[in-house]
């Protein structure tokens, strides 16, 4: 299950609106300020050319507007890596945590996977061995947070889940996440190509394969959750993995 969401072309979208929501305002607030003068001083000899501002110093929240801009792309990275890791970070003993938030920040700011790789082994020192090989599963859960983040948005007007569910739920999908990983090794997904049978093959054992993971994940979380909160996750997941099945479906039919 790979789909992204380009996170530089969100932020560089975001930043573009953000100047140019100042540089609109600054606009307006200079032609403001020139009709006030021109009716206030309609006789007045023109004065030798000052130089121009780029904000007025009569509205300074604009100059605090752009100097966020800058930052905004760098602050929208801290906001995503500590939601990404907030449960992780929760269980880190006070005296790693800032540098376990250093890491994480570098780790995800950098996009050469071999450089990732040195990365997690650094992370890996500060962490005991269960902390670590919860950090390497949510290393590669932005689907899954993204799933849950739409799930919970979803429920939260008529049965938000606390903390404590919010976690159950992702940290189930994610152990359901690497038993499918492991049996769908034997599919045949990394062969160029597939002979008939071989597709046939693929067909079934993705699909079995798939709705052992949505039923197992479902079983898993259920005591945790209202029958309401339960009841809409069903919903919410059926349909992805549905989803998911047509791509898997897609991809083999390709080999």
């Amino acid at each position: 299950m790979t789909r992204f969401m380009d996170r530089n072309v969100i932020v560089g979208a975001l930043i573009v609106a953000m100047i140019a929501c100042a540089a609109a305002t600054i606009l307006k607030d200079r032609e403001v300020g020139q009709s006030a003068v021109s009716l206030e001083s309609p006789r007045s000899e023109p004065s030798s050319p000052q130089p121009r501002r780029l904000v007025s110093p009569l509205v300074p929240e604009q100059q605090r507007a752009l100097a966020a801009a800058d930052d905004h792309a760098d602050a929208a990275l801290r906001a995503q890596v500590e939601h990404k890791y907030r449960f992780l970070i929760a269980d880190v003993g006070q005296e790693h945590v800032d540098e376990l938030r250093r890491r994480l920040l570098e780790r995800e700011s950098e996009i050469d996977l071999n450089s990732r790789a040195r990365m997690d082994a650094g992370i890996g020192s500060l962490l005991p061995a269960d902390s670590f090989a919860y950090y390497q599963a949510l290393k590669d859960s932005d689907l899954e947070q993204h799933h849950l983040a739409e799930y919970t948005g979803g429920v939260c007007n008529v049965a938000p889940l606390d903390q404590r569910q919010e976690r159950l739920v992702l940290d189930a999908k994610l152990r359901q996440k690497q038993r499918y990983a492991t049996v769908m090794r034997d599919v045949g997904f990394e062969r160029e190509t597939l002979s008939v049978e071989e597709r046939a093959f693929a067909h079934t054992r993705a699909k079995e394969s798939l709705q052992q993971y949505l039923d197992e994940f479902l079983v898993e979380v259920q005591p945790s959750l209202t029958p309401e909160q339960y009841l809409q996750l069903k919903n919410y997941e059926t349909t992805e993995f549905a989803r998911e099945l047509s791509r898997l479906q897609q991809r083999i039919n390709a080999k």
